[in-house]
């Protein structure tokens, strides 16, 4: 039990109508989504509150949370600047200095990955916790 924290990008899969035969199929099936697992991170409490605080208003319901590229370069300089405020809750934990690298890594490579151009494809990122 505790803070589990998820950071997924999603690859959605445009419908080749004048080819549908070069349609990516699985299991019989045309594909319509991938999901990568960009990030995760285990009881990091601060980052928690930080991203519900300025992308959820403040609404904290282990919802999906969509980010952008500017919201992911928001949190990537919060986390530079140390300027995560102090979040507690119940079996949160604590988050440490060490989450910080790591955590940089996670950003930067999440806003690389959706930044990135793939012709019949479109991306995004989304942000949910659990306890």
């Amino acid at each position: 039990m505790g803070l589990d924290m998820y950071l997924e990008g999603r690859k959605y899969i445009w419908t080749n109508w004048e080819h549908p035969e070069k349609n990516i199929k699985e299991d019989g099936f045309k594909l319509k989504v991938t999901i990568l697992e960009l990030g995760y991170w285990r009881k990091h409490p601060n980052l928690q509150g930080y991203i519900v605080k300025v992308f959820a208003d403040g609404k904290d319901e282990c919802q999906e949370i969509e980010l952008d590229t500017i919201a992911l370069a928001n949190i990537l300089d919060a986390v530079k600047r140390d300027e995560l405020p102090e979040t507690s809750g119940f079996f949160f934990g604590e988050s440490v200095p060490e989450d910080k690298k790591p955590t940089i890594t996670i950003i930067k490579n999440a806003l690389k990955w959706l930044e990135t151009k793939e012709e019949g494809v479109s991306r995004s990122v989304f942000y949910r916790a659990s306890w």
